[in-house]
């Protein structure tokens, strides 16, 4: 009998111990105390526990888009938790909910249902487009907030190492809430492209994929202008035969200075000076024909060793040439630091009927080394045709967007030029600029 006793009883204890596990700790839990809010990516979910001091916690588990049970805890602490790793949106996904003693045993569970929304990585595809760019292409994308994620650009092209076509990889960034634009221009010329553009999320799961073919690269060329392409509005151009200024210098070919070092000569310098009164005034490009322009680009004159930039009569201090009141022995005051081009088809129309394409900026006061012009504004200049040579050039270069809309005429308006050292002070009143080299670029017929 005894023995029947004590089976009777660790029987009992199993089973006590079992109940215990399962359920032991029983509360009702209600469901007007949780409410959700779809996001991108999953959902808010909004709690508020029981004033009873048996609840410690509580527990949200749930299944994410890959497939993997996920535990989030909630505590008195906050009322409200993330449940994230969805991609597409959903409209009922379910969700346990449990409470947790301080004893770390579970309640029962109940299940409700939760909708979420598009997370960026799957919805950068919605509002994603890859157009034509020079020499490549260009990826147009607006994302939602709340971002996460990675998106990575790839392209049809040719494996350097194997030398047999692969998928190469171009660029990787993080989504990043807003719209934003994302050139490419590929090293391996191709007139058409094949676009992948694959994202995943910010635990490194591939989302989404799409591909977009023939996209095509415009190809670009360098106009062959002349000075009778270079319509001076306001007849500024300085005419000087014996200083060597004028139009034609801009079409000339030397964008270094080749001809200022090989003269030795201080009047002569071979360039463009307008003025006075030329910053603010419209210079004309006539492209002959209605052409898609791709940029242009302006180069200035490096600095000669010895050679300065007007002859000076040292017994009257005056400059010998005429030129020479203009540059009062610096151009550095006459290069521009901000220019506006214009695209329009009639020369004769008001500003409005003009296309800004684009647009050129440094400070007026930005340090010599910096300028986009530095080895012209510098205080060592070259002295041998051999350095010269092996010198980059100096140039800026304004890009113009890639579209389908032609001009047969570039408006060219520099708005501000450069102070002479690091400073506020102008050494131009008379509002002169200077330019060495033109070149304008368009897109391959």
């Amino acid at each position: 009998m005894k023995y029947t006793l004590f089976l009777f009883l660790v029987i009992w204890g199993i089973t006590a111990c079992q109940d215990e596990k399962d359920g032991a700790f029983d509360f009702t839990i209600s469901k007007e105390s949780f409410r959700f809010k779809a996001i991108p990516g999953g959902a808010v979910m909004y709690y508020q526990l029981p004033d009873d001091e048996n609840i410690f916690a509580l527990n949200v588990r749930y299944v994410d888009a890959q497939g993997v049970a996920c535990l989030k805890v909630g505590g008195y602490g906050s009322d409200s938790l993330i449940i994230d790793g969805f991609n597409a949106a959903e409209e009922a996904v379910p969700v346990q909910i449990s409470f947790v003693n301080e004893r770390n045993e579970e309640s029962h569970a109940i299940e409700m249902k939760f909708a979420t929304q598009e997370s960026a990585a799957y919805a950068f595809f919605n509002k994603a487009e890859v157009y034509p760019y020079w020499e490549g292409f260009q990826v147009v994308y607006e994302v939602p907030e709340q971002v996460a994620g990675m998106a990575h650009v790839f392209y049809l092209g040719t494996n350097p190492l194997t030398q047999e076509p692969d998928t190469i990889l171009l660029k990787s960034f993080p989504i990043v809430e807003g719209k934003d634009t994302l050139v490419c221009a590929l090293e391996q010329k191709r007139d058409v492209n094949t676009v992948i553009i694959r994202t995943e999320d910010f635990r490194g799961y591939r989302v989404r994929q799409k591909i977009w073919e023939n996209v095509e690269a415009y190809q670009v060329e360098k106009m062959d202008l002349t000075e009778d392409d270079f319509i001076d509005i306001e007849n500024l151009s300085l005419e000087y035969d014996e200083d060597k200024s004028g139009i034609k210098y801009l079409f000339d070919g030397d964008i270094k200075g080749h001809q200022r070092l090989e003269t030795r000569k201080n009047a002569p310098v071979y360039t463009f000076v307008a003025g006075p009164k030329a910053v603010g005034a419209p210079f004309l490009i006539d492209l002959k024909e209605e052409r898609l322009p791709a940029s242009l680009r302006i180069y200035g004159m490096l600095r000669i060793k010895g050679v300065a930039y007007t002859d000076i009569d040292k017994s009257t201090g005056v400059p010998e040439s005429p030129l020479g009141v203009v540059w009062q022995g610096s151009n550095v005051s006459k290069m521009p630091c901000a220019i506006s081009v214009y695209g329009g088809n009639d020369r004769y129309g008001d500003i409005e009927t003009w296309t800004k394409l684009g647009a050129f900026y440094q400070e007026p006061a930005t340090p010599l080394n910096n300028r986009w012009c530095a080895q012209g504004s510098s205080y060592v200049g070259i002295d041998l045709i051999e350095d010269l040579n092996a010198a980059k050039p100096d140039y800026l270069e304004i890009q113009f967007a890639a579209t389908s809309k032609t001009y047969r005429y570039l408006k060219l308006i520099v708005e501000d030029t450069f102070d002479v050292y690091n400073t506020i002070q102008s050494f131009n009143p008379g509002e002169y600029i200077t330019m060495h080299e033109l070149e304008v670029y368009v897109k391959k017929d």
